[in-house]
């Protein structure tokens, strides 16, 4: 290995790592107290870089949360397959995720003033819980539970409804009784029926096994 690309690998670790140790304390700062009081200098003061380092990654404090989320994104949804063992029903499952993910969403201040002041990021979002929701749209697909036009169209659709539903049940009396008119919504869209829809995504919780 020349001494060229030795250089060029230290700085692109060096790059790597503060990248991770500014995303992981803006997370700890913002989960310490309100993510508009948090400001960037705390943020690289506490993560030893410079301003400069800092919008080498990230334009504004709004993109920090973009890996915090995926991130979170990822560790609800292994606790929420975990829940879904013995369910084999595509309706069921995709009920079930998108009430646990969206109740997730709601309880999670990072979450909340993410979709609250990023322009309601869908594509943002798209990629946080995207892949999840693709997943559980794709298998009811392919076993004929789910009846939609198109796939593309209708991933798009969903994801796009689900993000404008969840941030109208912010502000609704019950968030959580709307977070399961929202999936109700959503069944029906895929095709299954008012009745079904309805038992669906308004039957008894079990709480995640954290």
């Amino acid at each position: 290995m020349s001494e060229q690309v030795r250089h060029e690998s230290r700085v692109a670790r060096k790059r790597r790592e503060a990248r991770a140790r500014i995303v992981t304390e803006a997370e700890r700062l913002m989960r310490l107290k309100p993510v508009d009081e948090v400001t960037i200098s705390e943020i690289t003061d506490a993560a030893d870089v410079g301003h400069g380092s800092f919008y080498l990654h990230f334009n504004s404090k709004t993109e920090v949360l973009i890996p915090i989320i995926r991130k979170e994104g990822a560790r609800w949804d292994g606790l929420i397959q975990e829940n879904l063992k013995g369910i084999e029903d595509p309706a069921e499952i995709f009920a079930f995720s998108a009430r646990q993910m969206g109740r997730v969403i709601a309880n999670d201040e990072l979450w909340r003033w993410f979709l609250q002041h990023s322009g309601v990021p869908t594509e943002d979002m798209k990629n946080a819980v995207g892949t999840y929701s693709a997943r559980d749209l794709g298998r009811g697909l392919l076993s004929g539970r789910f009846a939609v036009p198109e796939i593309s169209i209708s991933s798009a659709f969903m994801i796009g409804g689900f993000v404008h539903g969840i941030l109208a049940a912010f502000e609704a009396a019950n968030p959580e009784k709307a977070i399961d008119q929202i999936v109700e919504i959503l069944l029906r869209v895929l095709g299954i029926d008012q009745v079904e829809a309805r038992e669906l995504a308004h039957k008894p919780l079990k709480p995640l096994a954290l």
